[in-house]
């Protein structure tokens, strides 16, 4: 299990990269979102793996943070003075 985080981490990593360098504000969005995703998935391993329920609650509410913020953030960036 822990060389599935490790490469996890790994590809939050790449993640992070297009975070801080791409080209437009939907690219990084899509990054932030990938990276919290990522994190979310570790918390749920780690959840399973230790039969420790509390953080699969975490993970579960940083995933409606997560989905609630991104559609925040779209609906943001469609509005017609935006642009």
């Amino acid at each position: 299990m822990i060389i599935f985080i490790y490469i996890m981490v790994g590809i939050a990593i790449f993640s992070l990269y297009r975070l801080i360098v791409g080209p437009t504000i939907q690219n990084r969005l899509v990054a932030l979102s990938g990276i919290s995703i990522i994190f979310i998935v570790i918390l749920a391993v780690y959840s399973i793996q230790y039969k420790n329920m509390f953080f699969l609650d975490v993970s579960i509410a940083f995933l409606l943070l997560d989905f609630i913020g991104t559609l925040a953030f779209t609906k943001y960036l469609g509005r017609e003075d935006f642009k």
